[in-house]
């Protein structure tokens, strides 16, 4: 056994042998979060060992059919995760500076592997010249923000690849489902949809669970979420069969976020969800759209009349936020939040959008988790010109859907609050 192996052997034993119990709540925290740490460096420095034991078919000298299989049967584990650890070490090798950050424990195994799915093959010269600013970002974020980061990047790489298609076309290949029955005559139901299809069904589940739930407390009904879900769909289902043929099938409703200054253009769904102008194509005829304002990366100028809906200040509220606002990089989405009153209604807090942010239910509700010490936005009147100016921008945008080059330092500074040193 090599030194280093032996070394490490060794803390790994001392690490065990560690009394839990006598450690106070910090120390306890802190171990913890090390041990982490260390295990995903731990496994970015054992990437090049990979590489080369692969590279040179080191694997093969027992007659393995494949390195995965090897590796599997070697250490225990499933060759599904084999092959990810081979894939890892294999794209690293074109990733210095991100090897050098995950080697040093500046972020995590998640993050450089986030990186890596955005190195492909295809793109990796565009992501060698732009790797120390996508690692930046990636860094100083929150994970689910670096993920619409990444994706963003993506996107716009594709685009300047001439393949500005290829997520759409690809989603809506890998779009599936199957039902089948079992021996006992209950139904299986599997299926994978595109990001805006299965945002429409997901949004409508949602909605009928939570209408579901509220009769179970009504009638004194105990059932448990997955079993609501289930009853949903079949409610679903029911409902359509009883539609009439010529009934009005509501048109389903996207969010359009057009800006000026440091947001020039961002293409997500509501719930948060990267997507192409590809995407929205085979839905814009049908598709009712709000459009909302930003200027610079907080404050909505202007709500588009486009839908007449209740709860614009809201929807407006849960355009900027995305997710719940809690300090503690709460990632709750926004359409199960409440929307909060920052100085309360109480006392003298205006029902107004700079007032107003995202909390999910628990930290809104849930004293002793509450955020008491948050401040309001800056305050900024919508005027009739600006609604205008809104309007004749989205007018144009729709016209054309091309993805405009938006540099990431820019994109961050939408995304909101970073991840601590």
């Amino acid at each position: 056994m090599e030194p280093a192996v032996g070394l490490l052997s060794g803390a790994v034993d001392a690490l065990a042998a560690v009394d839990v119990d006598g450690l106070t709540d910090a120390e306890l925290h802190a171990l913890v979060v090390s041990v982490q740490r260390l295990g995903d460096r731990l496994a970015v420095v054992g990437a090049p060992l990979v590489e080369r034991w692969q590279r040179r078919q080191v694997w093969a000298s027992d007659g393995s059919k494949s390195a995965a299989a090897r590796l599997s049967r070697e250490t225990g584990a499933a060759k599904k995760t084999a092959a990810r650890v081979l894939q890892r070490s294999g794209v690293l090798s074109s990733m210095p500076a991100t090897a050098a950050a995950g080697s040093a424990g500046d972020v995590s195994l998640d993050q450089v592997d986030l990186l890596a799915r955005a190195n492909s093959a295809a793109r990796r010269e565009l992501f060698a010249r732009d790797e120390q600013l996508l690692l930046g970002q990636v860094r100083d974020l929150w994970f689910p923000d670096a993920v619409r980061i990444v994706r963003y990047w993506e996107h716009r790489a594709d685009a300047a690849l001439g393949r500005q298609d290829r997520a759409a076309d690809q989603h809506a290949a890998d779009a599936h489902a199957h039902c089948s029955q079992t021996l006992d005559g209950m139904t299986v139901i599997d299926a994978q949809l595109d990001p805006v299809g299965g945002a429409i069904f997901a949004t409508e589940l949602t909605r009928l669970t939570d209408e579901l739930k509220l009769a179970d407390l009504a009638a004194g009904v105990e059932r448990t979420p997955a079993q609501r879900r289930a009853a949903a769909m079949v409610l679903m289902a029911t409902r359509s069969a009883a539609m009439p043929p010529d009934a009005v099938v509501p048109r389903p409703l996207f969010v359009a976020h057009v800006g000026d200054g440091t947001i020039a253009e961002l293409c997500e769904l509501a719930n948060g969800v990267v997507i192409t102008p590809a995407h929205l194509a085979p839905y814009l005829t049908d598709a009712m759209l709000e459009v909302v304002l930003f200027d610079g990366p907080t404050t909505v100028v202007s709500v588009s009349k486009q839908r007449s809906f209740t709860g614009a200040l809201r929807r407006a509220i849960e355009a900027r936020d995305m997710h719940c606002q809690h300090p503690s990089a709460c990632d709750v989405p926004a359409d199960r939040c409440d929307v909060d009153h920052i100085v309360p209604y109480a006392q003298g807090g205006p029902t107004a959008q700079h007032n107003g942010r995202l909390q999910c239910p628990t930290h809104n509700r849930n004293a002793a988790k509450h955020d008491h010490g948050a401040r309001p936005h800056p305050e900024r009147t919508v005027t009739r010109a600006d609604e205008q100016c809104a309007r004749r921008r989205w007018r144009l945008r729709r016209r054309d859907w091309t993805v405009i080059a938006l540099p990431l330092d820019q994109l961050r500074e939408r995304n909101g609050p970073t991840r601590p040193g």
